[in-house]
């Protein structure tokens, strides 16, 4: 007779939540992967398919950690198999909570509110976490992305949902 631990494993395996929540690690336990150097001036902001983009404090720091990339990626793919970081782009944005020499290009945050419909897909996802803190951040994650695909204008209507035609870029959680 076959564990349900194996079981559930091979569903995970799967479908995407398996690969999602192995990225969760990665922003749950960036620190601990990365050092605390590098955690200082840094932290994993998404995924899109095999790369993880992180966020630096400055251009500076972006350039120092080029220099790191292949130690960091290393660091962080010792804790999975099979690996889950192919290749890592670094990018400027703030890293402990304040703005790094202020706001960009004279622009201020854009307040933007994530409809009902998207807040509940969240925690339909999410809820079958069991761990509290890996759940919070998952759907901490979750809520960045889809506001950061809000303020970039992308629709959240999957494409399969669009009128044909439409030159809208669909919405792809996997991206």
């Amino acid at each position: 007779m076959e564990k349900i631990r194996n079981i559930l494993l091979k569903t995970l395996k799967k479908t995407e939540l398996e690969r999602r929540l192995r990225q969760a690690m990665v922003f749950v336990h960036y620190e601990e992967m990365v050092g605390e150097k590098i955690a200082r001036i840094s932290k994993p902001v998404f995924f899109r398919g095999d790369t993880l983009f992180i966020g630096v404090a400055s251009p500076i720091w972006a350039h120092q950690l080029l220099f790191f990339k292949s130690d960091i990626i290393n660091k962080i793919n010792s804790r999975f198999s099979p690996p889950l970081v192919k290749d890592i782009r670094f990018q400027v944005c703030r890293v402990d909570g304040e703005p790094e020499g202020g706001k960009e290009d004279g622009q201020e945050d854009i307040e933007v509110e994530i409809p009902d419909k998207k807040k509940q897909m969240v925690y339909n996802i999410t809820s079958d976490i069991k761990d509290e803190k890996l759940r919070q951040k998952f759907a901490e994650l979750m809520m960045k992305d889809l506001e950061f695909k809000i303020k970039r204008g992308e629709s959240l209507v999957h494409s399969h949902r669009q009128k044909h035609g439409g030159q809208d870029p669909g919405y792809n959680y996997d991206s």
